[in-house]
């Protein structure tokens, strides 16, 4: 029978890893059908091991593999974004990305319709097979023809994952998953997972993943994507470093922000704090100002002019995550207060940050910081769709409930009007907040999309340890 034929294949899905050093960080791609890793050999991302699953006979995934891994980031491209939402949950992943599928891969309104699902099925073959991959990935199969002859081509394991996931549907039906997606790109030219579909589907997700369309085919290279949303330490730091003679005369949002989040930082005494990111030191002024603490710790990612801000001053040049997560452990309780501004979004593990700082802070000390929100330089869209991810105020409070006995959060949104589009780029340069945005496009066209207009949409956190 069918069902025989899918146990004597596989009985378990494929792991398969492109880099392993020992990182504490992982990118885990869920490949699409009929790819495996030879497809992402490409892959890799500094400070991150990358692996691939694949084979999607069952759901028998291998947990463990993620018990060595403080941060795990998730990539699921097609047929793998139905896999990873029933394989993972929560508290195993940071970050889910969903690049053209949907948690309901045989639907007539949710997914691909029914008929051409089970069509592919009964009718696969090697000439199929290469006239699948032909629609799937358009204009560019020549360019990757190679790398897509090197995955499995066994007709029949292939046959048994589609008519695997075909059963789960027949019998028990499709249901949302219990991942949290953060963001989906769905392609407007795709010929497998229609357009529409897709829309249909994430619209109605519980958790509200942001949407970005693209126009391109069913394939997308995902190390692009990759790169964008999980921008190095040393490119942020670059960046930022090469802004510092010009951030404070161009950061009027920033200003804004910073004199926000001093203003909610009640009266108190704080003698000994840690900032995080303080950059030229916009935000560290005001602070030091209403607080007067008489030791402050500043880490950033490369050097900083000393601020003279309080009697005793330390500059840590690090990762603020690793750095905090070691702090906790070796000086638990130890500081009254941890403050930063504009700098946490950059983190790729919001979870495993707020859950260190609670362990630093004394019972009774502040932790205040301002992150962004979806929606925050939504006009850099077209230009950079593989930027940043925001994430929403409804996983904030999920994320700091765990960590903190009280706390408050507010959201403002300050709009920035530039005289040109060029003089928004500038903007961009001169702060640094551009980031992870980057664009290939020839200046004469850049400028034609970029807008005159950025909005910036600030998260302020005001929590008690």
């Amino acid at each position: 029978s069918r069902r025989q034929r899918q146990m004597c294949i596989r009985d378990s899905m494929k792991i398969e890893w492109l880099h392993k050093s020992g990182s504490p960080r992982l990118i885990l791609i869920f490949a699409g059908w009929s790819t495996d890793s030879h497809f992402y050999s490409h892959i890799s991302h500094e400070g991150w091991d990358v692996a691939v699953v694949s084979g999607y006979s069952d759901l028998s995934f291998q947990a463990n593999i993620l018990d060595n891994y403080s941060t795990v980031s998730v990539f699921a491209w097609s047929m793998g974004v139905y896999v990873a939402s029933h394989v993972l949950t929560n508290d195993q992943v940071s970050l889910a990305i969903a690049i053209n599928g949907t948690e309901f891969p045989a639907h007539d309104q949710l997914g691909i319709p029914v008929a051409i699902f089970e069509g592919t099925a009964s009718t696969l073959t090697d000439r199929n097979l290469t006239k699948f991959r032909r629609r799937m990935t358009g204009k560019q199969y020549e360019s990757i023809k190679e790398s897509l002859d090197s995955c499995c081509s066994d007709i029949n394991l292939l046959r048994s994952e589609l008519d695997f996931i075909l059963d789960k549907g027949r019998f028990s039906g499709y249901k949302t998953g219990s991942l949290r997606w953060h963001r989906v790109y769905a392609s407007t030219e795709d010929l497998i997972f229609p357009y529409q579909a897709q829309i249909n589907a994430w619209q109605d997700n519980p958790f509200h993943p942001e949407i970005i369309t693209l126009n391109s085919p069913h394939y997308v290279d995902l190390y692009p994507i990759i790169k964008g949303v999980l921008p190095s330490e040393q490119k942020i730091g670059g960046r930022f470093k090469k802004a510092i003679t010009t951030y404070d005369t161009q950061a009027s949002a920033q200003r804004k922000i910073a004199e926000c989040l001093t203003n909610l930082c009640p009266e108190c005494s704080l003698d000994n704090i840690v900032e995080i990111g303080p950059g030229t030191g916009l935000f560290t002024k005001m602070i030091a100002k209403k607080c007067r603490p008489k030791h402050m710790t500043f880490v950033d990612l490369y050097e900083l002019d000393h601020f003279n801000v309080a009697p005793i001053e330390d500059y840590i040049i690090a990762d603020a995550e690793n750095w905090i997560e070691r702090e906790a452990n070796n000086n638990p309780k130890s500081m009254d207060a941890i403050v930063s501004a504009s700098a946490i979004q950059w983190f790729s593990n919001p979870r495993r940050f707020f859950k260190n700082a609670s362990k630093l802070i004394k019972p009774g000390g502040i932790f205040l910081c301002s992150t962004f929100l979806p929606g925050n330089l939504s006009e850099l869209k077209e230009i950079a769709p593989f930027g940043l991810i925001y994430r929403t105020r409804e996983e904030i409070e999920d994320l700091l409930k765990d960590c903190f006995k009280e706390f408050v959060l507010s959201e403002k949104t300050f709009p920035i009007t530039f005289t040109s589009p060029r003089e928004t780029l500038l903007h961009l340069r001169h702060t640094g907040v551009g980031g992870s945005t980057h664009s290939s496009l020839p200046i004469g066209e850049l400028l034609s999309i970029t807008p005159s207009t950025l909005t910036y949409r600030p998260l302020f956190i005001l929590a008690k340890a």
